[in-house]
């Protein structure tokens, strides 16, 4: 097998087990035995876990996060352009469990280093297009913390999931990507620069 091809193996199975697992429950050696080499082998490929780590997270995510910034601007107008971005990452968040599992252990383990280097080498670019584009449509005078404040409530719903259909009064959609992201919209119009057209 190709060395790139072998690369990605182990980035794919290191993934899915620290996903499900979490960083500290996973050796070297048991990836290793996941991807069907020798520890002393997986040392070629990556020199250490932190290493493994960062690359698992950025092979993971860089893809991800160009998709989501491809998502924010395919759309006739800004209105349209963040629907469909918000629409993107809600989806992601719900049905994409290995990346969502890891995105969520980062923000929880609070490595301040990884994530200054995730936001720097991954998440950067995607949340400036988002910045952008509730410049053009919000009538804000600070877009970076209505950017900040639409991702934490897209985030913040997803974390919330599991105790939703407990509550009282709650319906499935409520949970439903293409729902929220509608409901997301209509909240947002309220402060868009242009009256909201009735639809």
């Amino acid at each position: 097998m190709a060395a790139t091809n072998m690369r990605e193996k182990i980035l794919v199975a290191a993934a899915q087990l620290f996903a499900a697992e979490g960083y500290s429950a996973v050796s070297m050696r048991r990836i290793a035995t996941a991807v069907g080499m020798t520890q002393a082998n997986l040392y070629y490929y990556f020199k250490n876990k932190e290493e493994l780590i960062r690359s698992v997270l950025t092979f993971v995510f860089s893809g991800r996060s160009r998709s989501l910034a491809a998502a924010l601007e395919s759309g006739a107008d800004a209105r349209q352009c963040l629907e469909n971005g918000i629409s993107w990452l809600l989806t992601l968040l719900f049905e994409d469990s290995v990346s969502t599992k890891l995105f969520f252990r980062e923000l929880l383990t609070d490595d301040r280093d990884r994530l200054q280097f995730l936001t720097e080498n991954v998440f950067q670019d995607a949340f400036d297009s988002l910045v952008r584009l509730l410049d053009a449509y919000l009538d804000t005078p600070d877009p970076v913390h209505a950017a900040i404040f639409l991702t934490s409530t897209v985030i913040g719903h997803r974390q919330f999931a599991g105790i939703v259909s407990h509550l009282h009064g709650a319906k499935p959609e409520h949970v439903a990507p293409q729902a929220v992201t509608r409901h997301l919209m209509q909240q947002l119009r309220r402060f868009a620069r242009q009256p909201a057209v009735s639809s």
